[in-house]
């Protein structure tokens, strides 16, 4: 997969994680143990996403960062994870993007954290 790809889904599991507080996407999705689970997973996270993009955000930067999301890059990227056979491979991805929507929302978080100390 390519960074740009691993990039949106995490981006899009960030959103989640930093506006609605809830990181059982991330830990689903870091633990997954097949490909079948991985997508089913990213569809959970991406349906709440959508709902979630239908109402006002608490946290600004996590609103950005939502109409920054490259969905067609997001498709791009399933296709490419339900065509992973090897479970390895898979654990490294989901892990990598797990890990990247963590520091993302971090960071999304923090951004939030000086706006209410201002």
């Amino acid at each position: 997969m390519e960074a740009w790809e691993v990039e949106e889904i995490s981006k899009a599991l960030a959103v989640l994680v930093a506006e609605a507080g809830n990181y059982s996407y991330v830990d689903k999705l870091g633990y997954a143990p097949s490909k079948d689970l991985t997508i089913f997973y990213l569809k959970e996270a991406l349906r709440d996403l959508h709902s979630m993009m239908g109402r006002k955000f608490e946290n600004e930067e996590a609103e950005k960062a939502a109409r920054e999301i490259k969905f067609e890059q997001i498709d791009i990227a399933l296709q490419k994870i339900s065509k992973i056979s090897d479970r390895k491979e898979l654990r490294e991805i989901t892990s990598l993007i797990a890990s990247k929507a963590l520091a993302k929302s971090a960071k999304l978080k923090k951004s939030e954290m000086k706006e209410e100390v201002k």
